[in-house]
């Protein structure tokens, strides 16, 4: 029986005369979304404003390499780098199925004892299944009740490497009805996400099914009053399994920002005179530099070709102008995204530039008291 093909995807040098290793120590892992990968990829001497904004944690100690992988946010593949202080990936290296690597590396002792224990578990049942016996029941093949525990053991070892999280305890007793957890989140604090929207009322047509009018846009303006309807409108669209994350439950896991955003809610509000889309999303640590411009990023693509892209062809019934279609993008270059920090404790206004890289970004970070929310 022929073997299974292996493909992934790889550099061959011509002719290498060594493959001798040297120590590395990954930092951090960052997820390229779109095109950046494939830029970084086909391009490495290029100038990249990730490898910029993390230099400080890429250097050598020794005969030791610190560096960060930039992930295939699409893919399996990364690309690893130490830049030596360069702006560009100085020194790099293609990595097959890096995401594999990254993701053992998470693993926990428990993880790896309880993997080998399931092993067991599908032995056993094989080994019976050759004396004849065809049915099985798996709370008998858990055998003893140290296998529970290191199930219960595995997971507090999980849920206390997660950075949203503040305290984990496990507290097992075996007594029907306690509690096997205890677990305190961090606190959350608001940050929003704001976009232009463009909407357009329902084409009319004669009895023919030929256009008598076409598709007009409503400025944001005027439409402030269907607010409510559009809100209607997309908490219908949303799925079951966005409840408490909303849109975050599609996000890359591999990802620190998928710990920090805790949940993502899209919605439409009166801002300034206008109706506008926003993203209110819940954090429990502030995002870096980078890491901001990468959720930016994400949210400019469920916009333009995500979850945008099908809420927009649903009607939406209103009063003022019956059947309209909401769209959360536009290829104008006046489309930006707007941030909104809110801080209880402080009443501090401070505005920032981000360059998002063809994103028109305004970073506004508005400190105001609970009472002005």
């Amino acid at each position: 029986m022929p073997m299974k093909k292996i493909t992934f995807n790889a550099p061959l040098n011509h002719k290498a005369y060594s493959y001798e290793p040297m120590q590395i120590e990954v930092e951090k892992v960052i997820p390229l979304y779109g095109k950046r990968f494939e830029q970084m990829r086909d391009h490495p001497l290029d100038e990249c404003p990730e490898i910029i904004e993390n230099r400080d944690l890429m250097y050598m100690e020794g005969n030791t390499a610190h560096c960060i992988i930039f992930l295939d946010a699409n893919g399996s593949d990364g690309i690893l780098v130490e830049a030596e202080g360069a702006d560009y990936a100085r020194k790099s290296q293609f990595i097959p199925n890096a995401r594999a690597i990254v993701e053992a590396n998470d693993i926990t002792a428990g993880e790896r004892q309880l993997h080998a224990e399931l092993r067991g578990i599908a032995e056993r049942i094989a080994e019976l299944a050759h004396t004849g016996q065809k049915h099985f029941t798996f709370e008998d093949m858990l055998g003893d009740e140290d296998l529970r525990v290191l199930m219960i053991r595995t997971v507090a070892e999980m849920l206390d490497r997660r950075e949203d999280l503040a305290e984990v305890r496990d507290h097992y007793l075996g007594i029907r009805g306690q509690a096997d957890f205890t677990v305190t989140a961090k606190p959350a604090q608001e940050m929003k996400l704001y976009c232009p929207l463009e909407i357009q009322t329902e084409p009319q047509y004669d009895e023919d099914e030929d256009f008598i009018d076409d598709y007009e846009v409503i400025p944001s303006s005027c439409a402030c009053g269907c607010e409510d309807e559009i809100n209607t409108a997309i908490q219908k669209y949303s799925e079951p399994e966005e409840k408490h994350r909303g849109l975050m439950v599609y996000y890359d896991a591999n990802s620190p920002v998928n710990e920090k955003v805790v949940s993502a809610f899209p919605s439409v509000e009166v801002r300034n005179g206008e109706l506008v889309g926003v993203l209110t999303c819940q954090i429990t640590e502030p995002l870096t530099d980078s890491e901001m411009k990468e959720f930016c990023r994400w949210w400019e693509g469920q916009c333009s070709d995500g979850w945008s892209e099908g809420f927009e062809q649903r009607e939406i019934k209103t009063d003022a102008f019956g059947t309209i279609y909401v769209r959360f993008w536009n290829s104008s270059d006046s489309w930006q995204i707007e941030v909104e920090m809110m801080d209880e404790t402080n009443d501090i206004e401070e505005e920032e530039s981000l360059d998002m890289g063809g994103i028109s970004m305004q970073r506004v970070i508005c400190s105001i008291s609970a009472s002005t929310r």
